[in-house]
């Protein structure tokens, strides 16, 4: 990674809109004739992404899908991605630093990229696979009265239980940790927030996940790199154990012939053009020097780069007068800065190489403030004193007040989150309310930290109901349709949302396809 040239003159300015390096290639005319027509044209590869460029394949459509990153194919040798213990650029997208390790970073399309916001570091997977390359693998439905409180009435919850989540159920192939895996020396960590949540009467329960554990036993055997089970996974699974979009629902969509991936290509702008949508990129290098700026002419594009990627260039293609008929609320009802990050320590030693991602859920639900959710994160730093230490993801509900601006004088995007807000703070009361009575249950434990300082479960921007109508479509716009989770409020933040946005992009896809073909 040594080798890759850092750019010093390049001006980033919506991540999934990146801007150009300075005087690498002509600026292009804006008559759309030399755009490459497609039928379909999908924006990211994720969990939306993927759904619909299957969806599409099935129902006999051709679709091109744009994603910005890279592939990680992941090998029997076992370096596809970057490690805690030898980070490089394959841990960032295009940038030299990373909020998880001090080192400055080689400037290389990686796989994580790191949104400074006002407020908030905002993360978003990048490369062919999307957010699932670099999450956590959770997949949880929320409950009725979290989804309710998201949607109103707008979307029935039953139809979504009974009938979407259910397909994305079949789709990524969830299921919780296996009796032998849980018991394994590897998961002592999991084996200890299981009991000292208990203790505290939260009632923890093993999640569904998008895991392999056969990959995992062959780890624990030494037959494949160790990835999960020592908590390497938040920049990717060198063992292949993650259930990733890119090896599972796209793979199935490549395989029909019908779908056309396009890496390293970055959207930067939508313009309308005679019925039809010139989509405006640039293809990059490892560097991220921009080498072509193809366009593409379709006539329905699907937005699936996530709510950071989605809103952003939304608010930008606003902001510039190339979508001017988007509504005022594109760009807002942002949020999920209810994610806090907890450490607790003081409890019998639970090993330094935790196995993860874990997946043992514990609710608060009788919480003063607010619900709260926590999800056993492997904290891999033990405490010097030769005790134990139990990190955990908590998430609860919070007012979807954050919202991007666009400024014309740099043509950038900024994304503002109230992090000091009475809604933000209420969220970190009731966080730390759950931490204290687990700690309350478990004597000798203690506090090290609850913080804010990142988010990874970003939603909103684009919301349902508000920026697009009940099946995704934009208002103003009949053929631009948002998947991703841009659709979902800010507000929905209790449980993590990748099921979630996979079961809606459904949805909108099937709506999309009884217009197209009936």
């Amino acid at each position: 990674m040594s080798g890759r040239k850092s750019l010093s003159r390049r001006r980033f300015l919506t991540g999934v809109a990146a801007g150009t390096a300075l005087g690498a290639l002509p600026l292009r005319s804006a008559v759309a004739s030399a755009a490459e027509p497609v039928e379909i044209l999908i924006i990211g590869s994720g969990y939306a992404g993927s759904v619909a460029a299957l969806r599409f394949a099935q129902a006999g459509l051709h679709s091109v899908v744009l994603e910005r990153g890279r592939r990680w194919p992941v090998t029997a040798q076992g370096g596809t991605f970057a490690t805690p213990a030898a980070p490089d650029g394959r841990a960032s997208w295009l940038n030299s630093w990373s909020p998880f390790v001090p080192q400055q970073l080689d400037v290389y399309p990686g796989v994580l990229e790191a949104f400074r916001a006002d407020g908030v570091i905002a993360l978003a997977g990048a490369g062919v696979g999307g957010g699932s390359l670099v999450n956590n693998a959770v997949m949880l439905k929320p409950s009725e009265a979290a989804f309710n409180r998201a949607f109103g009435t707008d979307i029935d919850f039953d139809e979504m239980s009974e009938r979407w989540y259910a397909r994305a159920r079949s789709l990524i192939g969830p299921v919780p940790m296996p009796d032998d895996v849980y018991a394994s020396s590897h998961y002592t960590a999991a084996r200890s927030f299981t009991a000292e949540t208990a203790a505290a009467g939260l009632a923890p329960f093993r999640a569904d996940m998008a895991v392999d554990w056969q990959a995992v036993r062959e780890e624990q055997a030494g037959t494949r790199e160790a990835s999960l089970i020592i908590a390497r996974s938040i920049w990717g699974a060198n063992s292949g154990a993650k259930r990733s979009v890119d090896r599972t629902v796209l793979a199935a969509a490549e395989a029909t012939g019908r779908v056309s991936v396009e890496t390293l290509t970055r959207v930067v702008d939508v313009v309308p053009s005679g019925g039809r949508y010139v989509v405006r990129c640039e293809r990059i290098d490892d560097t991220g020097a921009v080498v072509a700026r193809p366009d593409y002419s379709a006539k329905r594009v699907f937005f699936a780069a996530g709510s950071l990627g989605t809103s952003r260039l939304l608010v930008a293609a606003r902001g510039r007068g190339s979508l001017p008929a988007l509504r005022a609320s594109v760009g807002k009802g942002w949020g999920t800065n209810s994610d806090r990050q907890t450490v607790r320590v003081g409890m019998p030693w639970n090993n330094s190489t935790q196995g993860g991602p874990s997946g043992i859920v514990a609710q608060d639900l009788d919480n003063p403030y607010e619900p709260v959710t926590m999800i056993n994160f492997p904290w891999p730093v033990p405490p010097a004193d030769g005790t134990g230490a139990l990190g955990a993801l908590a998430m609860t509900t919070c007012a979807a007040d954050g919202f991007f601006g666009y400024d014309a004088a740099t043509d950038g995007v900024s994304l503002t989150w109230p992090a000091t807000g009475a809604s933000a703070v209420r969220a970190t009361q009731a966080v730390t309310a759950t931490v204290n009575r687990i700690n309350a249950a478990n004597p000798g434990t203690s506090t090290l930290r609850v913080n804010a300082d990142t988010t990874s479960h970003t939603l909103g921007g684009a919301v349902l109901g508000k920026a697009c109508r009940l099946d995704g479509r934009l208002y103003g716009y009949d053929n631009l349709h948002v998947i991703d989770s841009s659709l979902i409020p800010g507000t929905m933040a209790t449980v993590p949302p990748a099921l979630t946005v996979t079961a809606l992009a459904d949805r909108c896809v099937h709506k999309a396809l009884d217009r197209m073909l009936n």
